[in-house]
């Protein structure tokens, strides 16, 4: 068994509020990720019999989703949207700045950092990235100092 019990007890308690099982699985598979880090085969398939879907539905979903992870990602994984919004007002220049500011937490596999095409839904906060589940606006210069020196620290 790789799910908590809790994090089984969650995943029921979500289920019952939807009229329609499938419905709750991508909110299943995150509560399953964050509970086992990354979502293994196993994982999958345990959030899909609670759900009470197809395993092959749950592996779907889980590669399709970008914030799903189906292999293990170090502690601090960065992901910086690349729409067209936020690359008008500097994703790019924030993937640079990122890289070399936390070069040596990424060498030690601290830190990871990628572009994704998925859309946040914030362009009006642009440039922006996502920290594990936390999202950072408004990524100006200053931010993206403050960012950095957050990051080094954990």
């Amino acid at each position: 068994m790789t799910l908590t019990d809790q994090t089984r007890a969650a995943i029921q308690k979500l289920v019952s509020t939807y009229p329609e099982r499938r419905t709750a699985l991508l909110p299943a598979l995150k509560l399953a990720q964050t509970d086992a880090g990354y979502l293994s085969r196993e994982a999958i398939a345990e959030a899909a019999d609670v759900v009470g879907v197809p395993h092959s539905a749950a592996l779907e979903l889980a590669e399709f989703y970008t914030m799903l992870h189906t292999e293990p990602v170090p502690p601090a994984l960065v992901v910086v949207c690349a729409q067209l919004p936020c690359s008008l007002r500097g994703a790019e220049e924030l993937v640079r700045d990122l890289r070399a500011g936390l070069r040596e937490q990424i060498g030690k596999g601290l830190v990871e950092i990628e572009r994704t095409s998925e859309c946040f839904g914030a362009c009006h906060r642009a440039p922006m990235a996502r920290v594990g589940a936390t999202y950072c606006e408004n990524l100006d210069h200053e931010r993206r100092r403050t960012l950095i020196q957050e990051l080094a620290k954990a």
